[in-house]
């Protein structure tokens, strides 16, 4: 009898371990705290420290595909523990060899979703902030690349390269940036993407890995009636 107590209080003792971690974990996630609830949020390539004004998505082969124009937009509420995302990119090359090519991005109804993150830096500075990409059943982004360095139709498709879904890629660190408002900045370097691709061997293995790099400002604005932009609110990630 009195052994199945002892037991039976170990195992409870154990419980409350477990369920005071989580709820340690569950207080730990990083929210947004934003000046107007719910927020529009858009986001632009700015300067990376090493590749510039892009965003750059690298094949394990070499072949390197990079957009200086990405635009994303999404919404989020005070107090959220993660952002969402959707993409637009637009003058896009690709470098195959020594040759550029024209490409386009097709999302498909993909997203990206953030979440988590390590505090460093007194609460300013996030590192392994994960990311998702979310998409509709079935559905992939497909990087279209094309043989022409300036054109869609002249010469045709050179190779697609498509990206399925996945989860909990922690490349990315984000940064408060103080001002008047206060905004955001995430830099990235994501890497192991699984990318498969159709067409040319040109560009490189039918199945093989990438890496995404760039950096990005995200600004929040008051959601205004039918989904319009305000003036531009406050928005900071903490603990």
């Amino acid at each position: 009898m009195n052994r199945n107590l002892k037991v039976l209080g170990l195992a409870l003792v154990a419980v409350f371990a477990m369920t005071a971690v989580l709820a340690s974990a569950a207080q730990a996630q990083v929210k947004a705290t934003v000046g107007a609830s719910s927020a529009i949020l858009t986001g632009e390539v700015i300067e990376h420290p090493t590749i510039g004004k892009s965003q750059t998505f690298t094949l394990s082969g070499g072949q390197k595909l990079s957009c200086e124009e990405v635009k994303a937009t999404g919404t989020v509420t005070n107090g959220a523990t993660s952002i969402t995302a959707s993409p637009e990119y637009s003058k896009c090359t690709a470098k195959i060899g020594s040759e550029f090519h024209l490409v386009t991005v097709t999302m498909n109804g993909c997203d990206y979703n953030f979440h988590g993150g390590v505090e460093v830096a007194g609460g300013t500075t996030f590192e392994k902030v994960e990311v998702d990409l979310v998409c509709p059943v079935g559905k992939e982004v497909e990087i279209h690349v094309y043989k022409n360095a300036t054109s869609e139709v002249s010469e045709g498709e050179l190779c697609t390269y498509k990206v399925a879904g996945f989860t909990n890629n922690n490349g990315n660190e984000t940064h408060n940036v103080a001002g008047s408002p206060n905004d955001i900045t995430i830099t990235t370097t994501a890497k192991g993407i699984a990318t498969t691709r159709t067409g040319s061997l040109l560009c490189g293995a039918a199945s093989t890995t990438a890496e995404y790099t760039g950096s990005t400002t995200v600004r929040a604005f008051e959601d205004l009636t039918g989904g319009t932009e305000g003036n531009q609110v406050s928005l900071t990630l903490s603990k």
